[in-house]
């Protein structure tokens, strides 16, 4: 599975517009918070959590992030825009129990024509844009600090709107982890597709990042309001 934007495809991402939630449209703008209470330190968590976010071989569930070759690995900056792919190929092995029929698909999907077709669906069709809006994950900030994620939509995304994490102290050795999801769908059709099942994958992505940050911050895993059955992959 690609994980680099192609140098053309990185030039079309740099010419997406933003996004921007609008009142007046007959789709309204919704907001989906969630918080985790975390075991550790917020500056620890903080850099875990850079660390997660920017792991080039990372992926949450069935999302994988997509930057350009040479800023893979490396932290993000504000202004940088990436690309969060549906992995196809991922979902269709996984919907195959048989060994025997999965080892023929896995053998289909690799093959050039096909990576191709798949790559341009997950591109066109199954894919999130955004831009870095905020961004404070330092660990070796000032006592007390509030870390910040934020990115917002870029055209080419269902919805427009941004996704926020917020991770603030709570208490000597624990941070509390806030994500704010504020989003309104393009159209009628982003609307059902995504309250059918794209605000749930969002939910699971977001449980993951927190989820694998606290383990490599060396914390137990967390427990969140995300629902437990929104957790599972």
């Amino acid at each position: 599975m690609d994980r680099t934007i192609s140098a053309a495809a990185a030039r079309k991402l740099m010419q997406r517009a933003l996004l921007s939630v609008d009142p007046k449209k007959s789709i309204a703008i919704k907001r989906d918070v969630h918080e985790y209470r975390v075991e550790t330190d917020a500056g620890r968590f903080a850099d875990a959590f850079r660390a997660v976010m920017t792991d080039p071989e990372g992926d949450f569930g069935l999302i994988r992030i997509k930057r350009p070759a040479e800023r893979m690995g490396k932290d993000y900056q504000i202004g940088e825009r990436f690309q969060g792919c549906y992995s196809l190929e991922k979902a269709l092995l996984a919907a195959v129990s048989c060994p025997w029929v999965k080892r023929l698909a896995a053998f289909v999907l690799a093959r050039k024509t096909m990576r191709r077709l798949i790559g341009w669906l997950e591109d066109e069709l199954m894919s999130d844009y955004a831009i870095i809006d905020e961004l404070i994950l330092s660990p070796d900030g000032a006592l007390g600090e509030v870390h910040a994620l934020r990115y917002l939509y870029l055209r080419g995304t269902p919805i427009a709107g941004s996704s926020t994490f917020y991770i603030e102290p709570s208490g000597s050795c624990c941070c509390l982890v806030r994500q704010i999801f504020e989003f309104q769908e393009i159209n009628c059709i982003a609307l059902t597709v995504f309250q059918r099942a794209g605000l749930k994958m969002h939910d699971q992505v977001v449980h993951m990042q927190i989820l694998k940050a606290a383990i490599r911050a060396g914390a137990p895993p967390p427990a969140g309001t995300i629902p437990a059955v929104y957790t599972q992959f």
